[in-house]
């Protein structure tokens, strides 16, 4: 009785490890300028070089993590649930965010210049 409760367990351990794996994604750019969208997912989105469009706003609710990287970006995460997170990295990056996201490495933000 006591290894059908320790598989069964260890079972449980298993399913609930790879639910939590399956609710992000990574998407990645290349070298060259990318249009890059947001999954129905917590989202892992980076840009790489190039100037790249990065979008994180079709989906309200979820986690998004984004980074531009090398090249002038644009990058919204401006979806109304203040969770998401913005890196422009180098160069000229343009970020559109709410309130509460955070961001570093952005030299203009919703519009306005960064000092």
């Amino acid at each position: 009785m006591r290894k059908v409760t320790l598989m069964l367990a260890a079972m449980a351990m298993m399913v609930s490890l790879f639910a939590v794996a399956a609710y992000a994604a990574e998407i990645w750019g290349t070298s060259q300028n990318d249009d890059l969208y947001e999954s129905n997912q917590d989202d892992k989105i980076f840009g790489r070089q190039g100037n790249d469009y990065i979008s994180a706003v079709k989906y309200k609710g979820d986690a998004d993590h984004t980074e531009g990287n090398r090249g002038n970006d644009t990058i919204s995460v401006k979806d109304g649930d203040n969770k998401d997170s913005v890196d422009g990295g180098q160069d000229f990056d343009a970020c559109f965010v709410d309130p509460d996201d955070t961001y570093i490495n952005c030299e203009m933000v919703n519009g306005f210049p960064i000092r």
